[in-house]
């Protein structure tokens, strides 16, 4: 007997997948404008995440589909609308996947660390080895491909509603083929109509906001600590930031910084081995600090004040960082610094081999940045 519609599996992996795409497009063109940057990287590493998942979900069911009997194209079908149809859903896959490709690529050749549900991102290997330039220019391209898949999907998914709409106002059976059983006409028409209007207002929908690109060839995120005449200077060598800024904006700013504090460097190996150890950074247990703030207060003329939340060895702390910033043609020099108090962070002990070390350490950031066209 030939099925007059698909498997109940098939039917719920399809509308699964249509969810997920219509929340997915949703995100992708509204998380730019979250004001909370907490809540911005909460919703950025959620749209990467379900994006992954997508991917696989796409996978299962081009296999199940390439596994199991496809149901008849209805008599009244006409070859030339088969072929629109076979296009159509062509280029649907084809969207997708190249959506969730080029996502993941851009992933792999950001600067930025991303999250799959919590956890390190796998990044795709190709990318991974390219130098620091070869990856600012592919991830350029990546954003286009990117954004041009995700329009192309809007699109090429409004023309799949029309044509449900259509099918269900022929009552040819098409629509019955993928919809749950207990889904009529009238159900389909309205929901196919909703689909479309959803479709139509993310289309219309544009709030990106500016990012800006920091070199970490070019900048600098260093610290002093002081202590029985004693100066300890170092920097950290690897981080990774997401910066948004306006200097008509200010409160519209978010900055997120990930600190990879086993790339302390004092130039003084002896006094390095002792920042890494457990009384001090403990980078077993606590391999990163993050630095996050959203909102800049102005303070003068290029002069501003973030309010953040500094996370160290576990323990977050408001931290409170003056800076200046200076723009031309697109690239900026940030320049700040702020203190903190180290053992509210569990940093060190008073003294060490006998000698007082002062709690106060003075942190500082020298940035170059370039501003990012959207």
């Amino acid at each position: 007997m030939i099925r007059q519609d698909y498997a109940a599996g098939l039917k719920v992996l399809h509308w699964v997948i249509a969810a997920l795409i219509f929340f997915m497009l949703y995100l992708g063109w509204t998380m730019g404008g979250i004001g909370n940057v907490v809540e911005k990287i909460q919703a950025y590493n959620l749209h990467k995440s379900l994006g992954f998942t997508i991917l696989a979900l796409m996978v299962l069911r081009v296999l199940w589909r390439a596994f199991t009997a496809t149901p008849p194209e209805p008599a009244t079908m006409s070859g030339l609308e088969k072929l629109g149809a076979a296009l159509a859903h062509l280029a649907l896959y084809g969207l997708v996947f190249l959506i969730v490709l080029s996502g993941w690529a851009l992933i792999s050749t950001s600067d930025k660390p991303s999250l799959l549900f919590g956890q390190p991102f796998p990044l795709l290997p190709w990318f991974v080895a390219l130098g620091p330039d070869e990856k600012k220019s592919i991830h350029h391209a990546l954003e286009e491909v990117h954004e041009f898949a995700a329009f192309g999907l809007a699109g090429v998914i409004g023309l799949h509603v029309l044509a449900t709409i259509w099918h269900v106002i022929r009552r040819d059976g098409i629509w019955s083929r993928m919809a749950p059983r207990f889904l009529g006409g009238g159900v389909a028409v309205a929901f196919a109509v909703t689909a479309g209007g959803a479709v139509a207002l993310l289309g219309a929908h544009d709030a990106r906001a500016s990012e800006w690109s920091v070199d970490p060839q070019k900048s600098a995120i260093a610290f002093e600590a002081n202590g029985s005449g004693f100066v300890t200077k170092g920097t950290f060598k690897t981080f990774k930031s997401e910066v948004e800024f306006d200097p008509s904006l200010p409160e519209q700013t978010s900055v997120r910084v990930l600190i990879d504090v086993k790339s302390v460097d004092t130039g003084q190996s002896d006094v390095d081995q002792t920042l890494l150890s457990p009384d001090f950074f403990d980078p077993a247990r606590f391999p990163t600090a993050e630095f996050v703030a959203s909102g800049a207060k102005p303070a003068g003329k290029g002069k501003y004040v973030l309010e953040g939340r500094l996370t160290l060895k576990g323990v977050a702390k408001p931290v409170s960082l003056p800076f200046t910033i200076a723009t031309t043609n697109g690239a900026a020099s940030v320049k700040g610094e702020t203190i903190i108090d180290r053992l509210e962070f569990g940093v060190g002990p008073k003294s060490v081999a006998g000698y007082a070390v002062e709690k106060d350490v003075k942190l500082s950031i020298d940035l170059a940045a370039l501003k990012l066209t959207n």
